[in-house]
């Protein structure tokens, strides 16, 4: 039996995205605090790896999930509480996704370390090796880009990262994603969770862990929708300095900017990018059907997805 420790997880990923190692209850991990937060390896003479997680929720909430998949097949998901998971394979090189696809909002993610924690993986033969590279973008947003409610309106259970609109695009495109969203977060408005408003979260990982920003081929920003109550003098002003904030930590790097699907704030952040000279996304009618008026469901999720990969794809030939 081989043993990969969170550091030699951590050092199987050529872009580290949001992963860090953090102690937890005394116990090294390979932690993150977003949904949707991707790890990528290839096996090599392996037939079965066992992941071994913490059951890191509030005690109020429901099971955190994860959801892994072999050679891009079918998603299955796992519930964190059982602590381990076992995928059986053939020795042959294999691509491996494991994916954070479910939490609530009660978890404490900013300063609880409640999020979501690896504590190792083993393997009963052969090696894990880093996967190849393909294209890499960044998603900035909320709830919606990080995967919420698509199945349903169950938290944790329901959520697909996975296979809501990013998932999708990601899939169509060959490519994969940093996920940078909390559920009802904003330029203005704080997340759940104590997690603050986006310009905090996009440079920090937690409370106490400064992120340094990854080098992708691309950013896509998908934000507004929680910032809706908000009056219009103060919503330009705070997404106008976040801007700013994105170019400064990407400077060479495209960055695009999407209507949100609600249309909320359209015009000022059409003309806000314009000013950046930042492309837009436009989305109208891409969602046709929702969950609860304002998440996509699967089928629109999926609908979205691929309206994106279309948009992207321009940008990543």
């Amino acid at each position: 039996m081989n043993y990969y420790s969170p550091r030699s997880l951590y050092n199987l990923i050529p872009q580290h995205g949001r992963w860090f190692i953090k102690e937890i209850n005394s116990v090294s991990t390979l932690y993150t605090t977003n949904l949707g937060s991707r790890l990528r390896f290839t096996t090599n003479g392996v037939s079965k790896l066992t992941v071994n997680v913490l059951d890191n929720r509030n005690e109020l909430s429901p099971s955190q999930i994860y959801a892994w998949r072999i050679d891009n097949g079918p998603w299955r998901r796992e519930q964190a509480s059982q602590n381990s998971w076992k995928i059986k394979t053939n020795p042959e090189s294999h691509l491996i996704e494991i994916i954070t696809a479910g939490n609530t909002d009660l978890d404490r993610l900013w300063s609880g370390n409640q999020g979501f924690a690896i504590s190792s993986v083993e393997i009963d033969q052969g090696t894990l090796e880093s996967a190849s590279t393909v294209p890499v973008i960044d998603f900035i947003g909320d709830s919606i880009t990080a995967g919420c409610w698509v199945a349903g309106h169950h938290a944790s259970y329901d959520y697909r990262p996975e296979s809501n609109y990013v998932g999708t695009a990601v899939d169509l495109l060959h490519a994969t994603d940093v996920r940078i969203a909390y559920s009802a977060g904003g330029v203005l408005r704080q997340a759940t969770g104590g997690v603050p408003t986006a310009e905090h979260f996009l440079t920090y990982l937690d409370a106490s862990t400064p992120w340094k920003a990854n080098n992708p081929d691309l950013v896509v920003i998908n934000l507004g929708v929680n910032d809706r109550r908000f009056p219009l003098e103060q919503f330009t002003s705070r997404y106008d300095h976040f801007l700013s904030l994105v170019t400064s930590l990407f400077p060479t790097t495209p960055i695009l900017i999407m209507i949100p699907f609600s249309q909320t704030f359209a015009e000022p952040i059409r003309r806000l990018a314009g000013n950046h000279q930042l492309p837009v996304i436009e989305t109208t009618g891409w969602c046709t059907t929702y969950t609860d008026g304002l998440h996509p469901d699967q089928p629109g999720a999926t609908e979205s997805g691929v309206r994106l990969a279309q948009k992207l794809s321009n940008w990543l030939k």
